[in-house]
């Protein structure tokens, strides 16, 4: 899983178009001033996820993921502490930030914000380097971190970390993208064909 600074730089580009994409759409559905910023981008095992002190495996967070497949197969996911998910559906729901939120209310807001973002950055991807991607219809989700990654069949994990800047408040989420090693490997290949010189 060894990746030059050179395909580090092409991967964290292709994460922040998405990112820019998905922050358009969701200015335009929402009428919120949302500004996404993805300052860093890690390539990590599953372990070092779970052991990470932001996000402990034994934590609960919200979480909206879906599945790719193409020329490289894996799952995409949206992930939130709970006090941050709650925040950010309260911004965009006009909610108060102290009122129960229906679980309908949240977990729908919290879908549609994960399928734009998702959608964005696997579409950035696909796009920029000329490969087919098909995706699922993303599902929303809060359990442990753990429980939530012990599903992942998974070797290689890009995890880029998100802040979104809503109506001046920074809410901080985190986007994994998980890959078997054949599928990272194609997916390096492609970045090399298409982006590094």
């Amino acid at each position: 899983m060894n990746v030059t600074p050179e395909q580090k730089d092409a991967l964290t580009e292709l994460v922040n178009i998405g990112v820019g994409h998905a922050a358009s759409t969701l200015n335009s559905l929402i009428g919120h001033k949302i500004r996404l910023v993805v300052p860093s981008i890690e390539i990590i095992p599953v372990q070092t996820i779970i052991d990470n002190p932001v996000i402990s495996g034994d934590q609960s967070i919200s979480a909206v993921s879906m599945a790719f497949r193409g020329t490289f197969n894996g799952n995409a996911a949206l992930m939130f502490p709970l006090e941050s998910a709650s925040t950010l559906v309260s911004v965009l729901t006009d909610e108060a930030p102290d009122s129960p939120q229906p679980e309908e209310l949240r977990s729908g807001t919290l879908a549609e914000v994960g399928n734009i973002l998702l959608n964005g950055v696997m579409g950035s991807i696909s796009n920029m380097l000329s490969v087919s991607l098909n995706y699922s219809v993303p599902s929303y989700h809060e359990s442990a971190v753990a429980v939530i990654l012990g599903h992942q069949q998974a070797e290689a994990i890009l995890m880029a970390k998100a802040n979104f800047y809503v109506d001046e408040l920074c809410i901080e989420g985190n986007i994994l993208l998980f890959f078997e090693i054949e599928s990272f490997r194609a997916l390096m290949k492609s970045i090399n064909m298409e982006l590094v010189i």
